[in-house]
């Protein structure tokens, strides 16, 4: 039977961490051997799966407790990357969702702000290029994934439902 009070401390350390913590960390922290804490991990997964919770246990580089997807945007402003301003987070959402895409692209959309914001994307980690004739090709990292606790794949789907249901109330309204 796993220990009560260990499970708290690990839910307690997952929740407040800002950095996922891994199995290495999480077993110095809690002094127990890894195969229970994993047994544990598993316990959380289960029981945050559930539709009436709004977080989620997520697993990308590490482990830590993170808001579900769908309830991103009614919280977003809440959150520590609240400090983007919200055209450098419509370029990441741009290129998260289009992923490779050439800065030159981007640019025809927003302007030339947009250089201004993939150089502050790269420099927080966000986003990477790799050179492609004239333009940058542009993606999103790892460390994407980790700050915003979704998989890039998971995020696209959120966007492109997001962008769905837009059109559909822009027809409602026609």
């Amino acid at each position: 039977m796993l220990n009560p009070k260990k499970m708290a401390l690990l839910e307690a350390m997952l929740f407040t961490t800002t950095e996922p913590m891994s199995l290495d960390k999480l077993e110095k922290r809690l002094r127990i051997r890894k195969e229970t804490i994993e047994k544990m991990l598993i316990e959380l997964k289960e029981r945050y799966a559930r539709d009436e919770t709004g977080i989620e246990l997520s697993d990308i580089g590490g482990y830590r407790l993170v808001v579900k997807p769908e309830f991103m945007e009614n919280v977003s402003d809440l959150t520590p990357h609240a400090d983007m301003s919200r055209g450098l987070l419509r370029v990441l959402a741009i290129i998260a969702y289009h992923q490779p895409i050439s800065q030159s692209d981007i640019v025809k959309v927003i302007g030339n702000r947009t250089y201004d914001y993939t150089k502050e994307l790269e420099q927080k980690g966000l986003i990477k290029w790799e050179k492609k004739s004239r333009t940058k090709m542009l993606s999103v990292t790892p460390h994407f994934e980790e700050y915003f606790g979704a998989k890039a794949e998971e995020i696209k789907k959120l966007l492109a439902e997001m962008k769905e249901e837009e059109e559909i109330k822009k027809q409602g309204e026609e």
